[in-house]
C-alpha cells in the first residue's frame, strides 16, 4: 500500500528529444530535452520558481497547430553545462491523446529515443566527473546508480549497443567493471563535440553500491536531490490521502498524517537499499553528534528512526517518530 506513494513517479515512459524541441513557457523561449505523458524537462535562460504555472507551447515541424499544454514547475536548478542557464522539470496536464499524437509525430520524425531505465533505483551525482572507459575508449562518469550510469563521450554511442564500463574509484583501491547497454545518447547542448549517454546496467549492483558509498564518503558524490524533492512531495500527498484511514493511532499521541508519512518513508528506504545507504550513513554520523542527541533524545540510539528524521529534513518531532516506530 505505502509503496504506491512513490512508484507512480517512475512509471511514465520518457523520450529523449534530439535535437531538442523549441517551445515557449511563461512567455520565454525554452528548449525541451525530454518528454513523457506526465511531464517534460527543458533548458532556459530566464529563472523560474517551483510551483509556477503556465502554458507550454510546442511548435513541431510538420504539425500545423501549436500544441498547448498546461504545466507546473516541480523543480528547477542552475544548468551545470552553461553559465546563466537553467534546467527545469514540469508536470503537464493535457489530454492523453494530445501527448500521444505529439510523441507519435516525433517518433515518425526520428527525433525520439526511449529512455528505458525507469529509475528503479535512486541516482547519485558525481560532483567532479571521474574518468573511465567504455569499450576501452575514454569517458567521464557524471552520474551513478545501482542499475545505471550517465557518461560523457567524444562520440555518439549507438542505442542498444553493449560493452564494458570500467572505472577506478578515486582515492581507494576499488575497481569497477560491468557490462552495460546504451539506453540513450544525445549531443550536449553547450558543446556539440561531446555527447551524454545513459547506460543500463543489469549486474553487480552491490559492487556499484560499494563504489557509490565510497564516493559519498569522500565527498565525491551526493544523492540526486531534485528527484528526492519531487518524490517527497508525492509521499506527503499520499500521506494526506491515506490519513483518514488511520484515526486509531491518535490514541497513541501520533497525528495520523505524520504516522502515514513516516511509514511511507520507512517503506521507501526498505525498497531502495542504495538510497537507504545514504540516509543510514548520515544517521550514523548524527548519532555521535552531541547537538543531535540533545535535539532528538527519543531516537538518538535508533539508526532507522534517525534515517527517517533526516530524510524528512527534521521536519517532524523526533518523539513522534519514536512513538510511530513503537506502534504495530
Amino acid at each position: 500500500m505505502y509503496e504506491t506513494a512513490t512508484r507512480n513517479l517512475r512509471t511514465a515512459e520518457r523520450f529523449l528529444l534530439d535535437p531538442p524541441l523549441v517551445a515557449q513557457f511563461a512567455g520565454s523561449a525554452v528548449s525541451v530535452t525530454d518528454i513523457s505523458v506526465k511531464g517534460a524537462r527543458f533548458r532556459h535562460a530566464q529563472p523560474l520558481e517551483m510551483g509556477q504555472k503556465s502554458v507550454l507551447q510546442l511548435s513541431i515541424e510538420g504539425r500545423p497547430q501549436i500544441a498547448t499544454i498546461e504545466a507546473v514547475v516541480v523543480w528547477t536548478k542552475t544548468d551545470s553545462s552553461g553559465k546563466g542557464r537553467f534546467v527545469s522539470g514540469v508536470r503537464t496536464y493535457a489530454d492523453a491523446a494530445l501527448i500521444d499524437g505529439v510523441l507519435a509525430h516525433l517518433r515518425t520524425s526520428k527525433r525520439t529515443t526511449r529512455i528505458e531505465e525507469m529509475r528503479s533505483t535512486d541516482r547519485f551525482d558525481v560532483l567532479a566527473p571521474i574518468e573511465g572507459t567504455w569499450k576501452a575508449e575514454p569517458v567521464l562518469i557524471e552520474n551513478l546508480s545501482a542499475r545505471g550510469a550517465r557518461i560523457e563521450s567524444m562520440r555518439r554511442l549507438a542505442a542498444d549497443s553493449v560493452g564494458v564500463l570500467s572505472f577506478e574509484v578515486p582515492g581507494g583501491n576499488l575497481s569497477v567493471s560491468v557490462n552495460a547497454k546504451v539506453a540513450w545518447s544525445a549531443m550536449k547542448s553547450v558543446d556539440p563535440s561531446t555527447f551524454r549517454n545513459g547506460l543500463f546496467i543489469d549486474e553487480k549492483p552491490e559492487l556499484l553500491r560499494l563504489a557509490i558509498g565510497q564516493l559519498c564518503q569522500d565527498g565525491r558524490a551526493s544523492l540526486d536531490t531534485i528527484s528526492l524533492g519531487l518524490k517527497l512531495k508525492v509521499i506527503r500527498a499520499r500521506a494526506r490521502q491515506l490519513a483518514p484511514s488511520y484515526k486509531s493511532v491518535e490514541t497513541a499521541g501520533v497525528p495520523t498524517e505524520q504516522y502515514v508519512l513516516i511509514q511511507c518513508v520507512r517503506e521507501e528506504l526498505r525498497l531502495n537499499p542504495d538510497e537507504a545507504m545514504h540516509w543510514y550513513r548520515r544517521a550514523r554520523l548524527t548519532i555521535s553528534d552531541p547537538a543531535t542527541r540533545a535535539a532528538a533524545p527519543a531516537i538518538a540510539d535508533h539508526p532507522d528512526a534517525l534515517a527517517v528524521w533526516e530524510y524528512l529534513d527534521r521536519s517532524i518531532d523526533p518523539s513522534i517518530i519514536g512513538r510511530t516506530f513503537e506502534l504495530p
